[in-house]
């Protein structure tokens, strides 16, 4: 049974906070930092033309979400930079989810869990509508349970922002944060049913 109940009506005094200072975000090599997604794939994605862009407060917490626990290659790896940029606006004001007051509104950790993500991205767009910029939130794949996720809310696709500070992604970064690197599997252990 799920927990997590509709987005209310009012969000007037729902807590809040401000974005934090640093961000950061796994990404290919070579793509752009900046993109905030609308096709229904994220927790969080707004209906077009608006989207979101998924970040973290750290590094462990970008990898994690990234890799979704993995296993991974060390070619995924090796094709990814950790990204660490500034926020857009400073001052954004995000619904903080975490915070003991969200309670009242009906928020639970399901926010962060649920599948399929039909309901969070409803809370979503009740956040926005009600003037938020984003969504501070836990993590799915974080189980230090702490507003290490950061959802911005913009026009859907890639602005053309400062791609911030880049890292290039190694094996050693990526099992540090827990996730298996595996090579892949040789053709003649895997079985194809068709």
């Amino acid at each position: 049974m799920i927990s997590l109940r509709e987005p209310p009506d009012d969000l007037r005094g729902f807590p809040s906070s401000l974005v934090p200072g640093r961000l950061l975000r796994v990404c290919r090599s070579g793509r752009a930092t900046w993109w905030f997604s609308s096709d229904g794939s994220g927790r969080f994605d707004l209906v077009p033309p608006a989207g979101t862009c998924y970040l973290a407060t750290d590094a462990y917490a970008a990898v994690r979400e990234a890799s979704r626990l993995g296993p991974v290659t060390p070619a995924w790896a090796g094709a990814r930079e950790l990204r660490r940029i500034a926020p857009p606006d400073a001052g954004a004001r995000l619904a903080a989810t975490t915070r003991r007051g969200a309670g009242r509104f009906g928020v639970t950790t399901e926010l962060a869990t649920l599948l399929p993500h039909d309901l969070p991205r409803r809370w979503a767009a009740a956040f926005r509508s009600h003037g938020f910029a984003g969504i501070r939130h836990e993590l799915r794949h974080d189980p230090r349970a702490r507003p290490s996720g950061v959802a911005l809310f913009g026009a859907a696709g890639a602005p053309a922002w400062d791609d911030g500070e880049r890292q290039r992604l190694t094996t050693a970064m990526v099992v540090e944060c827990g996730v298996q690197i595996l090579p892949p599997p040789r053709v003649a252990a895997v079985t194809i049913v068709d």
